[in-house]
């Protein structure tokens, strides 16, 4: 790849960088900076990463704004432009918009909250389909290279620290809690001092970064940053273009669509509980030992069907 200017003699001539690969020109344009990411200049690296890590703003920026952001000239911004196929700026601005009212506008199939008087029965219906549907997506797109990549990081790692914001979080600490069961410790990190606790790792320990979109940028930094440190990331998203696909080691991509438009925790429970299972199979002496231990610890916890009245009630 060509640098923003090449010194040929006492003359400097711009030259156009080569086009992107014409095989990813069909996919969405955050797909194609992602496919493209590790043949560009350090420059236009930037300028993507302005874009990924902020797709819903980035599409509004003019091209001085884009171009102060990532610190890098006017030029350069015109060269990635012109990079993914298009003539100039313009262009490539309205494609951005386009791509960014794709991932902020719901399909048409997103929220279908029922008029009237809700039928219980019927929202419970549509809500398992629609999980059991993203349960049957997982199944046939997970690529069983990746999991069984993902499941030995986990395994490795000295320490793991598990970082998401909002939902997010919430998978986290569900990750936590099962590969626990297979004897696993698992931290998962204040959204207060995410960098902190990063800085803290080191190349033998793992982040695990879960981002759905809308992407949060603070889990996004804490990724980049761990790379840059040389630390191992573990990433768990919704797309494929998400911009933690440049950032993570290791990417399993999990559907969670749900009525709400929101995010649908049944997939990730069912991946995480995979995970978990793929971990104690590694230790089988170990995980009987551990329940056996918690079955003796628990009696103490909880009340036995003998002390349970004939009502049910406790």
């Amino acid at each position: 790849m060509y640098d923003d200017r090449e010194i040929i003699g006492p003359v400097s001539y711009f030259l156009l960088p080569p086009m992107a690969d014409s095989t990813h020109a069909n996919l969405p344009i955050q797909s194609q900076m992602t496919a493209a990411y590790g043949g560009l200049t350090a420059g236009q690296r930037r300028v993507v990463d302005c874009l990924l890590n902020d797709p819903l703003l980035g599409a509004l920026w003019g091209i001085e704004t884009l171009a102060e952001r990532a610190q890098v000239s006017v030029t350069t911004v015109i060269r990635v432009a012109r990079y993914f196929g298009f003539e100039g700026f313009a262009d490539f601005r309205q494609t951005l918009k386009e791509a960014c009212r794709n991932l902020s506008t719901p399909p048409t199939r997103g929220i279908q909250l029922p008029s009237g008087a809700p039928d219980s029965r019927g929202l419970l219906a549509e809500v398992a389909r629609r999980d059991a549907t993203n349960t049957q997506t997982l199944l046939q797109e997970v690529d069983q290279h990746l999991l069984a990549e993902a499941v030995r990081r986990l395994a490795n790692a000295h320490q793991r620290l598990a970082l998401g914001r909002g939902p997010a979080q919430i998978m986290c600490e569900m990750l936590a809690y099962q590969i626990a069961q297979a004897g696993l410790f698992c931290m998962v990190g204040s959204p207060a001092d995410y960098s902190t606790q990063v800085e803290n790792l080191t190349p033998k320990d793992l982040l695990v970064v879960v981002s759905l979109t809308p992407y949060n940028r603070e889990t996004l930094n804490a990724a980049t940053a761990a790379r840059e440190a040389g630390v191992p990331v573990l990433a768990f998203t919704d797309r494929r273009e998400s911009p933690l696909a440049r950032l993570a080691d290791t990417m399993v991509l999990v559907p969670c669509e749900n009525l709400l438009y929101t995010h649908s925790f049944a997939t990730f429970a069912v991946l995480s509980h995979a995970i978990a299972t793929a971990l104690a199979a590694q230790d089988r002496q170990g995980t009987l030992r551990r329940i056996k231990a918690w079955d003796r610890y628990s009696r103490t916890m909880f009340m036995d069907d003998r002390e349970v009245s004939p009502e049910g009630q406790n």
